[in-house]
């Protein structure tokens, strides 16, 4: 069940009762929020309501801008995929979650959708946030609603508490936040059976280049330069919505064509006067630096839109690039636990839906052959699977990582990286991990937390079999007679043939403080694990869960490198201990 994804404040409701026949417009006029008239749009004759609702449905698309709008809809969708259930004659419409704000894009965009929904099989909900931010923002809602009775479609809406969005900082993301939540609950509560719901949004080209713009200032790579994409899951709290596309299906169409199209059928809009506030970044693009930048070039809109088209699909192939790469520096068997360990814990694309992983792990050679760009893209890719928010995986962030992790060779950790993830590393490798993980998984046995917790020390019984997290411990009696010809050269890793007479009880443990370890050919001579643990190149984040046999207080075998010299099969050994590790099927 898909929990919601505001807080239970934010409660939507239907909000479907007509506007009284006096009050078609608005319910509510405040001050500095009017209803916008169309732009020198002629008065309807008598018996021609523009509000009817009824007539526009018939119309055919007979004027130029009709008709470019149509073909670039229908464009936008065969080649972004948009809606893409309804391309299928059978099967149920697709549920289109349209954002209204009653603005002239989104009252445009609910127009169109309106239009064509017979056609392209969608059934449409209007959705609608009131922030809470002006005292007249309230008749933004009645003013959508009076368009949702009027044109034949449920509406959804909802209000922010008071003081909702204080201290969240940038007063403009927290709105926006919070309204892609509340668009994200909205179309949760439309799924049936699991079908896809689409949110459609009014972003314009005008929108996408003052988005290209910002992000060029800002000083964005090639993903922010590629600007709005038309197509993409729905993200919020940095997670994809599970079965939520959102659309921009206008990001073709200019505002001049906005207004044009909405002068030209009569439809009326709200004015936000906050859209006029030079203080807010995107209305100083909007109004100052864009029309300085037409006076060099008349087509900028264009010109930045089509930037963005062409960086979005290099931004697409060096995805695809850093995938490969990714996968040439990624740890193999020796440091996942298994292929579905590393199925799951692969870096994915940025769009695409994917699980959180807890830990990368990465080759430090391999990282360091790669190319600075396809570095770095593979820090960005290891931070998204890890969860990081966007807003972690600056340049600054990333390039204080890349740099750590090619100019100095020590080993240790972990080390606090950003949020929440940290930084280990070997005198090989390097693991991005959360806080809570193991930094590294071996493909081999291992005495992990919850193990070391519940169980700390169990006794092997001979014959018998210790399990431990898909992996068994044998302890099989033999006679000197049953030793296998040629065993010293056929022994694998985890494989030990001991004298059983010189043992009393066995039992299975993790390393522990202070213990000394008397390995074969020193002739009982020991030395700290630790020591031991550093000369065999063990990783360190490893150590700790290391499975030991010990025989009392002694160390009979290090699993994976050597028994005690002290358990060595001699001349005289006549009974005779088989251990081994082996992998319990699944």
């Amino acid at each position: 069940m898909f929990e919601s994804l505001y807080p239970s404040t934010l409660c939507p409701t239907s909000f479907l009762r007509p506007l009284p026949a006096n009050d078609r417009l608005m319910s509510r006029k405040g001050p500095g929020v009017q209803v916008q008239p169309p732009p020198f749009a002629p008065k309807p004759a008598p018996g021609e309501d523009p509000e009817d609702g009824r007539s526009f449905l018939s119309e055919g698309w007979t004027s130029a801008l009709d008709r470019r709008l149509h073909d670039l809809l229908t464009q936008a969708r065969a080649h972004d995929l948009l809606f893409p259930a309804s391309l299928h004659a059978e099967g149920p419409p697709t549920t289109v979650v349209v954002a209204v704000s009653g603005g002239a894009d989104s009252v445009t965009l609910l127009h169109l959708l309106t239009r064509l929904r017979a056609d392209w099989s969608l059934h449409l909900v209007a959705a609608h946030l009131d922030h809470g931010l002006r005292p007249e923002s309230a008749g933004d809602a009645d003013f959508v609603a009076g368009l949702a009775t009027r044109w034949g479609m449920r509406l959804e809406t909802s209000t922010l508490p008071p003081a909702a969005l204080a201290h969240q900082g940038n007063l403009e993301a927290a709105a926006r936040r919070a309204r892609y939540r509340f668009l994200a609950d909205v179309a949760v509560s439309h799924q049936i059976d699991g079908n896809p719901v689409e949110v459609a949004v009014a972003h314009t080209a005008n929108d996408q280049a003052e988005t290209v713009l910002m992000n060029l200032i800002r000083g964005s790579g090639l993903d922010g330069l590629a600007g709005m994409r038309p197509a993409r899951p729905l993200v919020v709290n940095d997670r994809p919505v599970p079965g939520v596309q959102l659309v921009r299906p206008l990001l073709g169409v200019s505002r001049s064509e906005i207004l044009q199209y909405l002068s030209q059928h009569k439809i009326p809009w709200r004015e936000d006067p906050t859209n006029q506030d030079r203080r807010l970044v995107r209305n100083r693009m909007r109004h100052e630096i864009l029309p300085r930048l037409q006076e060099i070039n008349p087509q900028i809109i264009a010109s930045l839109c089509r930037t963005a088209s062409l960086l979005a699909a290099e931004a697409q192939r060096a995805d695809s690039h850093t995938r490969k790469a990714t996968r040439t520096t990624r740890r193999g068997d020796g440091y996942a636990s298994g292929r579905k360990e590393q199925a799951n814990n692969a870096p994915s694309s940025k769009n695409a839906p994917s699980t959180r992983s807890s830990r990368q792990v990465f080759d430090l050679p391999a990282f360091r052959a790669l190319g600075v760009a396809d570095q770095r893209a593979t820090l960005r890719a290891a931070g998204r699977c890890l969860g990081l928010a966007r807003a972690h995986l600056g340049f600054d962030t990333i390039e204080r990582l890349r740099r750590t992790l090619l100019d100095e060779d020590r080993a240790g950790g972990p080390y606090n990286w950003v949020a929440e993830l940290m930084l280990t590393r070997t005198h090989d490798t390097f693991s991005l991990h959360r806080q809570e993980a193991p930094p590294i998984f071996a493909d081999h046995p291992y005495l992990d937390d919850t193990w070391r917790t519940r169980i700390d020390v169990t006794e092997l019984p001979v014959p018998g079999a210790i399990e431990v997290d898909g992996w068994t411990l044998r302890g099989e009696p033999l006679t000197r007679a049953d030793l296998p010809h040629g065993w010293q050269s056929r022994l694998s890793r985890w494989e030990a043939y001991i004298d059983a007479d010189r043992v009393q009880r066995l039992t299975l443990s993790a390393p522990r403080s202070g213990q000394r370890f008397a390995p074969l050919g020193l002739r009982g001579h020991g030395k700290p694990l630790a020591a031991y643990f550093t000369d065999r190149k063990v990783p360190r984040p490893l150590r700790r869960g290391w499975p030991l046999l010990l025989d009392g207080a002694e160390i009979v075998w290090v699993g994976g490198h050597q028994i005690a010299d002290s358990v060595r099969i001699t001349d005289r050994s006549r009974r005779i201990l088989h251990l081994h590790w082996e992998e319990t099927s699944q």
